[in-house]
């Protein structure tokens, strides 16, 4: 299906991200491959990292908030370490858009998708 990718520059927790992509009937920002990367990057159109959709509720089980596969990951060199409690993804780490596992209490902006035919 088709999806409508927005962004909100209002600087939030990964949980309370959710909440409002969740209350735009949505969710975090999924991502299945650089085509779609490639678009979310160029639709933040800034070198600021900003919470997408992934998690892991078990420490190294990755998943998606909207339930999809993760078939898909562009981890940073080096990422995910699980530094200090780092369960939720962030894309754009260090500017070149790539992806790292960060604390989910973390303040960023953030990307909902939402499943949309008109898109």
């Amino acid at each position: 299906g088709k999806r409508c990718f927005k962004v909100f520059n209002d600087p939030k927790s990964w949980k309370d991200a959710e909440v409002t992509c969740l209350n735009h009937g949505g969710n975090l920002a999924s991502v299945h491959n650089n085509k779609e990367h490639a678009f979310i990057k160029n639709l933040v159109s800034s070198s600021k990292p900003f919470w997408i959709g992934g998690y892991d509720a078990v420490s190294g089980t990755w998943f998606w908030s909207d339930g999809s596969k993760m078939n898909f990951r562009l981890w940073n060199a080096g990422e995910p370490n699980n530094s200090v409690e780092e369960h939720c993804i962030e894309a754009n780490y260090g500017g070149v858009g790539y992806w790292n596992d960060q604390q989910c209490t973390d303040q960023l902006s953030f990307v909902c998708a939402i499943a949309d035919p008109n898109c």
